[in-house]
């Protein structure tokens, strides 16, 4: 069926609801009562059915499970990457930037920027090994990076 025609059906069908609508027959009035009567029925025995109520269960404990997430996802933004790090990860953040412990921010973004222009894996992409091993490394010193940030940044 061609899209044009099933817009012409549906046309047709909404302008026959539409004038049967308004219409004064009662006859028509009695069907039109008895069929929502109906749908209104089907729809009840349809939302009783055990598979309904436990979609609705389903849906409910999704619903709480993602509330849960999602607020335990912005405490953990709030209190930001460094928040519940140890002394000890602290410090060897700061090594792994190479940098001494307590620097301040300057010191620790020019460090990064520094260590991230020489250990980028782009410049290792012809070589397989160099190239995961850069890929590590990197992503060792954007991690230190990351967790100093927030704590220097104030």
């Amino acid at each position: 069926m061609g899209i044009g025609k099933r817009l012409w059906d549906v046309t047709r069908a909404n302008v026959s609801d539409f004038a049967s609508a308004f219409s004064t027959d009662t006859d028509t009035r009695e069907r039109r009562r008895l069929d929502n009567e109906v749908e209104r029925e089907v729809a009840q025995e349809v939302a009783d059915t055990i598979g309904a109520k436990a979609g609705r269960r389903a849906r409910r404990a999704a619903t709480k499970a993602e509330d849960a997430w999602e607020r335990a996802f912005e405490e953990a933004r709030a209190r930001g990457p460094g928040a519940n790090a140890s002394q000890r990860e602290i410090d060897g953040w700061y090594r792994t930037l190479e940098v001494p412990v307590g620097a301040d921010f300057a010191t620790v973004r020019k460090s990064y920027r520094r260590l991230i222009a020489q250990y980028h894996p782009d410049k290792f992409a012809s070589d397989p090994d160099k190239y995961a091993a850069a890929t590590e490394v990197a992503r060792k010193i954007t991690h230190a990076y990351d967790g100093l940030r927030p704590m220097l940044e104030q």
